[in-house]
């Protein structure tokens, strides 16, 4: 009987075909087990391969690192801040001033906001949407944040003037009390809605052919479009509050701002 020939493989040769006939089994150790680094290195790699598949091929150069700012920039900016400190200063005395002068009292100290005036703000709002069929409203903080940074702005003068707003792509409404500082947010939105009367549902303008800004304020309030608030208040130096609440259809930040925090 004529012998079998006998096939020689190198012994490295015959763990290659191993593998390439067998598979690496599941129990193989991880190769990043035994490194210093192996858990972060692991979490890193599946995190990747998890949050963008069409990426996982391509390392993402990081960030350039900003240019530190020039002597000349800090001291600008520096310079902005003490102005800025100063300002506040002098509308804060005025604010105590006036106060005296016409023995009229703060219930927030100067600070415009009050304890649950962001859900205030909200249940009022929801009030007449309720009549109207349409979604709860819901509060963002970057529409809030817009507000405060306006009625902060205006509290030395507490002019009935909007803030430049449509590059953010908002809608607002502004109000204005006079002589205390005791008007709250139901008061502000209760006085938009003394243009329900002439506004018209089917069409979301004013009845009569109005111009929009005789029901605009209240519009805004129950436009099912409109799916976020933010408002702020402040208490101006020479008496009155000011009060902003602004719109946007979609959440801004795509963030948790919704949460109302008061």
């Amino acid at each position: 009987m004529a012998a079998r020939p006998v096939l020689l493989v190198a012994p490295a040769m015959a763990l290659l075909l191993a593998l390439l006939l067998s598979g690496i089994p599941p129990s193989a150790p991880d190769p990043f087990a035994s490194h210093p680094l192996g858990e972060l290195l692991t979490k890193a790699g599946t995190a990747n391969a998890t949050s963008s598949s069409t990426n996982s091929s391509k390392s993402l150069a990081p960030a350039p690192a900003p240019p530190p700012p020039s002597a000349s920039d800090l001291a600008k900016q520096k310079e902005k801040q003490r102005q800025r400190q100063e300002e506040e200063k002098a509308l804060d005395a005025a604010f105590r001033e006036y106060g005296r002068a016409h023995s009229v009292v703060s219930p927030t100290n100067g600070t415009g906001s009050y304890k649950g005036m962001a859900r205030e703000f909200v249940d009022a709002h929801n009030e007449a949407r309720a009549r109207y069929g349409v979604p709860p409203i819901r509060w963002d903080k970057k529409l809030a944040r817009h507000a405060r940074r306006w009625c902060n702005a205006v509290r030395g003068h507490c002019e009935l003037i909007h803030s430049v707003t449509k590059k953010e792509g908002y809608g607002e409404s502004i109000y204005l009390s006079q002589e205390d500082w005791n008007a709250t947010a139901t008061d502000a939105v209760k006085f938009w809605a003394t243009e329900e009367p002439i506004y018209d549902k089917a069409t979301g303008n004013c009845t009569g052919g109005l111009p929009f800004r005789e029901c605009g304020h209240f519009a805004l309030m129950v436009d099912k479009r409109n799916q976020w608030v933010g408002c702020a208040r402040s208490e101006c130096v020479k008496g009155g509050v000011f009060i902003s609440c602004n719109y946007y259809i979609h959440d801004p930040s795509k963030s948790k701002s919704s949460d109302v925090e008061n």
